[in-house]
């Protein structure tokens, strides 16, 4: 049984995984340190190391088809996505910006350290995450997306292997498993931190492997399924188990960060035998759709509340008690929601309609020259 055109299991994990990345941020701010209880929220930046293994298995699951007949418009492919991360990126850093003139603005300034001028350019070209700008800035969570927008640029090349591994897809795996710790080493030896703290210092040595082995794992799905139900929820509730506690009990990082590897393909296992039948509202699906703009506008929002709340209305002085927090979660969904809604899905639909028609009207123009280049020259008519 193939892979549902939808799988809606990786959907909603992007929301937890999201989640996981927001608490890490959020928890310096709690007024009781968890982080003496647990280290789970503490390895909530690995959040980041499930989507890189997820978009690796969900642009395979969308593309590889077409690679496959030849059918595959590298170009499109490149519009369809940059319209999907670029526009609410450019808006956030904007707000970002505008944040900060208004904190001055307000007699408030803000730390400049955090915000140079000079990584500004790289930021809007989302090159921050090749080791152009080492140390996060601005809107720190956008280091993963320039990375992203690095294998969105190879995927010619993950699509070449695969092409290659298609028959025999757990060498493509092991291939990806192997540069994961070859570039561990590499990372040791360049920053002396192991690959799953790689950001804006080199984040792109971090998701080639992991992307590598989640659209692997898609063509290992193509050959091989766990048909008994007992495999499928049992294997994911054990990679779960697993996860959490490795988490809370601050195992390697780089074990935590490849237990995304068996959560993603048993997910998607999990959705290839779901019924037909859905809700037509499932909470954490939809909160999976809105999952970019919750990870985009986490800090930038929390920032700005806080800020608000402290130091311009002063309701607030130091840690935040559970009440607070449970508030400026559900503002913040909330904002999520109307970002999700009102400019990151009608931005995107722009940006594509535009980009494609852009490369269409440069396909027929230079068709156009290549076909007056290429005509035969035609006779004068001789008149008697």
């Amino acid at each position: 049984m193939p892979y549902p055109k939808d799988i809606r299991s990786l959907t909603r994990v992007r929301f937890f995984a999201a989640l996981w990345v927001i608490f890490f941020h959020w928890r310096v701010s709690w007024n009781v340190n968890v982080d003496q209880y647990t280290g789970l929220f503490e390895s909530g930046r690995l959040g980041v190391d499930i989507f890189f293994v997820l978009s690796g298995f969900v642009l395979a699951h969308a593309y590889f088809n077409k690679v496959r007949t030849g059918k595959f418009d590298y170009w499109q492919f490149l519009v369809a996505r940059l319209a999907r991360i670029y526009p609410l990126h450019v808006l956030v850093f904007g707000f970002v910006g505008a944040m900060l003139i208004g904190s001055a603005f307000l007699g408030v300034p803000p730390q400049m350290d955090a915000f140079p001028h000079g990584h500004i350019l790289p930021n809007l070209l989302l090159i921050q995450a090749w080791g152009l700008t080492p140390g996060a800035t601005w809107n720190v969570p956008a280091w993963s997306i320039s990375a992203e927008w690095f294998a969105y640029l190879l995927f010619p090349a993950f699509a070449l292997l695969g092409l290659k591994f298609a028959n025999r897809p757990v060498y493509g795996f092991l291939l990806g498993l192997g540069l994961f710790f070859a570039f561990d080493r590499l990372y040791l030896a360049m920053v002396g931190s192991p690959l799953p703290s790689a950001t804006d210092n080199f984040g792109i040595l971090r998701i080639v492997p992991e992307f590598l082995m989640g659209f692997m794992l898609y063509l290992i799905g193509q050959h091989f399924t766990l048909k008994a139900r007992w495999q499928r929820v049992g294997g994911l509730s054990i990679t779960i188990i697993a996860l959490l506690l490795a988490a809370h009990w601050r195992t390697d990082e780089r074990i935590i960060a490849l237990l995304s590897v068996p959560l993603v393909f048993l997910l998607a296992e999990l959705s290839r035998y779901a019924p037909a039948t859905v809700p037509r509202f499932e909470p954490t699906e939809y909160l999976g759709r809105v999952s970019y703009s919750m990870y985009l506008w986490h800090m930038p929002f929390f920032m700005a509340a806080y800020n608000i709340l402290e130091d311009v209305l002063g309701w607030v002085s130091g840690p935040l008690s559970t009440l607070p927090m449970l508030i400026l979660l559900a503002i913040f969904l909330l904002v999520c929601v109307l970002s999700y809604h009102f400019i990151e899905n009608p931005a995107r639909n722009v940006v594509r309609q535009k980009g494609n028609h852009m490369i269409a009207s440069v396909r027929r123009a230079f068709s156009g020259a290549m076909a007056e280049q290429t005509a035969p020259p035609q006779l004068e008519k001789r008149t008697s």
